[in-house]
């Protein structure tokens, strides 16, 4: 029973194997055996093949194969060979399926070589039965283990037998050949100890024979013994009460030895198979150790990488946008910082949404967007764009868009630079290129005016020079040629020729001016004669010379303007006095312009004026409540014969002058800051000592 119920074991096990399960799955999801379902075979027959392997005892296998067959009894695997035959398997148990439904049975097949002793199995599906598994058991190894007589009984003879009388398997390693087929029927018969008589050859044998079921199975041990040695040289009748109890003790005697050996050979076989168990547990143990440590190492090495990545984006200096389509998912707080807003507010929104209605171009905001988005579906996109905050200010930025492609969808990276101070940079470093090209071709071409402007003041200047009739030379000349110079100067005069020499020679003068001026714009600073000097007086005198300049062309009164000081408590500095004047003189007559058409209307103009001390100079700020500049104009505001006054009012030279003379002779700074109708405010810093207020010798042998 020991053994029946470890083999009802092992097939059990088997029927429910998760191979065979996969089987069924695979075949309920419509996979054909000719092509989707040989994997899932090729796995029950590796495990059939290794069940037969494994099950043994003494090295000799319990189970001569193992089949899987359909519930139509078509043959789908074999531990012998892997091949999904199209043939089907003969059964004959039918009537027993039913209780081999709830657990395994021992059936005996009769076949052509003999019988076969076959556990049946059934593999159940959705508590359906959908297949069957057959392990035959090997005779041989039944027989090895269970039925070897010892040495010394070797005319005695045992073997299992069916209730029909029928062996299972025909000895012939002993000392007489027992027609077992002969005496079927009386095998059949025998419940008792009972007499036969064998005929081998001419050999007349008298033997006893006897058999025993062996429960559950429908089988019988069936022995047999030499009548002489059971009774020897006694008379028959005598013992043969002795000999019916002798043969009942020795086959009971021997069923005993069976069923100990049986429970022997089970429980080793039991103990082989616990340590088989312990030892791949100990191996899966092991793995398992392992695989725990790699998903450990894994585990924190993912969240090293994702601290990592996840501090690389907060803390980067870019704004970094994670968007779906033109809709951003996720930001950093660089992004928040630059459009001024918290990023609660910035998730969900579109791109666009932080846009002017128009970019530098001209073109729609969210058209371009979006057309750049789509684009960077397929390419990464690199291009300036322009951003306003959520105080409505610009920004100039420089954006780089890719794709990010997931398995389930497709992002888009959007990197964001802040580009505005580099472009206000870039446009300082053009401007002062351009004025540096162009100080050098006014200082040329200051060269080159200069000679024959000094022809004409001198000849003009000799002109009335020579018509002066108090000169003694010019009044002799006159009276030896006989006519009157006072007669003739008074012609001069009422013809207005003498106005018209002296307007020559005032015209002369403000383009010997001019002359000047472009030979200031790229003159040297080491020409320039520094001195110490109170700005705050030079402001004072700068106003007092702009309030005397007056002209007929003049659209403006200096008098309506107001003048606030905000002097501070500065101190004296190095520069060149005449130098700084023309510059203070040429941004206050800039305002007095600017503030012309307010003189002529009830409002009321003003000029502020502030000096405020720094830790190594000072600075200057003259700012009016004008109608201001407007950014196009602010960024050419400085460069060479730029100007806004028409025609004949303006040479262009004034604040680029004023420029050079701030930057290059007196290494400080000038700038300007204007919006339309918010008035403009210009503001210079010069150094205090001496050597910083000189340029730097490079620049000087750069010359």
């Amino acid at each position: 029973r020991s053994s029946d119920l470890e083999r009802k074991y092992d097939i059990n096990n088997l029927a429910d194997s998760q191979e065979i399960q996969n089987y069924f799955n695979n075949r309920a999801m419509g996979m054909s055996e000719e092509y989707g379902l040989k994997i899932s075979l090729f796995s029950i027959s590796q495990v059939m093949r290794k069940t037969l392997q494994e099950k043994n005892i003494d090295d000799q296998p319990i189970y001569n194969r193992i089949i899987f067959i359909n519930d139509d009894t078509k043959l789908l695997a074999s531990s012998e060979t892997f091949q999904p035959l199209k043939k089907t398997v003969t059964i004959s148990w039918e009537k027993q399926s039913q209780t081999i439904s709830e657990e395994p049975q021992l059936i005996i097949e009769k076949t052509s070589n003999g019988h076969e002793i076959v556990f049946v199995a059934a593999c159940h599906y959705k508590k359906k039965i959908c297949g069957w598994l057959l392990a035959t058991l090997n005779i041989e190894t039944l027989y090895n283990h269970f039925l070897s007589p010892e040495t010394t009984l070797s005319s005695k003879a045992f073997n299992l037998t069916l209730t029909d009388g029928t062996a299972l398997k025909v000895l012939t390693d002993r000392q007489i050949n027992f027609p077992w087929k002969q005496h079927k029927d009386t095998i059949a018969q025998t419940t008792h100890p009972r007499r036969i008589t064998v005929h081998e050859g001419e050999k007349v044998h008298k033997m006893l024979l006897m058999r025993v079921p062996i429960n559950p199975f429908p089988l019988y041990l069936t022995g047999y013994v030499l009548e002489r040695e059971i009774f020897g040289s006694i008379n028959t009748g005598q013992f043969l009460a002795g000999a019916a109890a002798m043969v009942f003790i020795l086959l009971f005697g021997l069923i005993w030895s069976i069923t100990t050996n049986i429970r022997h050979l089970v429980l080793k076989t039991r103990f082989d198979e616990s340590t088989k168990q312990r030892n791949t547990l100990t191996e899966k143990n092991i793995q398992l150790r392992k695989e725990i440590n790699k998903r450990k190492t894994a585990e924190k090495y993912l969240i090293e990488n994702e601290e990592r990545y996840r501090k690389l984006f907060e803390f980067s200096s870019d704004a970094i946008l994670i968007m779906k389509g033109s809709s951003i998912l996720a930001c950093n707080q660089k992004t928040a910082e630059l459009f001024k807003v918290s990023r609660e507010k910035i998730l969900k929104q579109n791109l666009y949404n932080f846009c002017p209605e128009k970019q530098s171009n001209g073109k729609q905001s969210k058209t371009e967007c979006l057309n750049k988005i789509k684009t960077a579906l397929l390419t990464p996109q690199y291009f300036e764009w322009t951003l306003q905050t959520a105080d409505q200010s610009l920004i100039a930025a420089e954006i780089a868009m890719t794709a990010i492609h997931l398995k389930s969808d497709t992002l888009l990276q959007v990197l964001i630079r802040d580009i505005t101070e580099k472009k206000h940079t870039q446009e300082i470093l053009v401007q002062t290129e351009k004025m540096m090209a162009v100080g050098g071709l006014a200082a040329g071409m200051a060269h080159e005016i200069n000679n024959p402007l000094g022809i004409i003041l001198q000849s003009c200047q000799m002109v009335l020079r020579q018509l002066r009739p108090d000169l003694k030379k010019n009044k002799a000349i006159a009276d030896a040629l006989g006519f009157d110079l006072e007669k003739m100067q008074n012609y001069l005069q009422q013809r207005g020729i003498l106005r018209y020499l002296e307007s020559i020679h005032s015209a002369g003068e403000r383009a010997a001016n001019i002359v000047k001026s472009m030979l200031d714009f790229g003159r040297s600073s080491k020409n320039s004669g520094l001195e110490l000097c109170n700005i705050n007086e030079i402001l004072d005198q700068t106003l007092s010379l702009a309030a005397s300049d007056y002209t007929l062309k003049q659209t403006y009164d200096f008098k309506k303007i107001t003048i606030t000081k905000n002097y501070g408590d500065i101190d004296a500095i190095y520069c060149a006095k005449t130098e700084i004047g023309q510059v203070l003189l040429n941004i206050i007559k800039n305002a007095a312009q600017a503030l012309g058409p307010m003189t002529l209307t009830e409002q009321e103009p003003e000029i502020i004026l502030t000096t405020t001390p720094q830790q190594n100079g000072l600075e200057i700020t003259i700012a009016d409540n004008g109608p201001g500049i407007s950014k196009k104009v602010q960024q050419s505001i400085f460069e060479p014969f730029f100007t806004t006054k028409p025609v004949g009012e303006g040479t262009g030279l004034g604040l680029s002058v004023s420029y050079y003379i701030i930057t290059s002779h007196h290494n400080g700074q000038i700038s300007v800051e204007s919006e339309p109708g918010k008035g403009t405010t210009f503001t210079i810093q010069l150094p205090a000592n001496r050597e910083s207020s000189l340029p730097p010798r490079s620049s000087e042998k750069g010359e």
